[in-house]
């Protein structure tokens, strides 16, 4: 071959290398838009977005706190303790509904013991309260000693089967 026509080939190279080099060309571009895409994406959240997110975190936790905090109740002779329990779930819902707390109607509590009472006479209890075909969980202690009901409304993790985010109060275990 010919210098002159080596000049010519490098200059004026045929049609399919053209089309070859114009696909590079547009696919180098493409992969460079979707780097520089990518890195203004993932570049990390700023300061001030990081520090708003821990702010709403920590406040999600008093409120869930709030939540869960723990409710007493002398223990009345006369009804047996599941149901005097029961009993004072009932009003603290009424009264979760009537402040707007939750949604209405109740449609009632059930609570149901969990495990054997301990030797301090302490028997905790499992309830559920139904308020507009909503289940809350509750945990719930009868004291026989001291002749008191506590009871712990229990919010769920946001994640399904994760660990809470606030624990239940230990004065709602037995």
């Amino acid at each position: 071959m010919r210098h002159g026509s080596r000049r010519r080939l490098v200059l004026n190279p045929p049609l399919w290398a053209r089309w070859l080099l114009t696909i590079l060309g547009f696919a180098a571009l493409a992969v460079a838009i979707v780097i520089a895409i990518h890195a203004v994406n993932h570049s990390g959240a700023s300061r001030s977005e990081r520090s708003a997110a821990l702010e709403a975190n920590r406040e999600s936790q008093i409120v869930v706190a709030k939540d869960q905090a723990p409710h007493t109740s002398p223990l009345r002779s006369g009804a047996p303790t599941q149901v005097a329990l029961q009993r004072a779930i009932v009003i603290d819902m009424d009264n979760r509904i009537r402040h707007g707390a939750l949604t209405g109607p109740l449609q009632g509590v059930r609570c149901a013991p969990a495990g054997r009472p301990r030797d301090s006479g302490r028997q905790a209890f499992h309830c559920t309260a139904r308020a507009a075909a909503i289940a809350y969980p509750f945990l719930g202690v009868v004291d026989e000693h001291t002749r008191q009901l506590t009871w712990c409304k229990v919010d769920p993790s946001p994640v399904s089967n994760g660990p809470q985010e606030v624990p239940v109060s230990p004065r709602c275990l037995a």
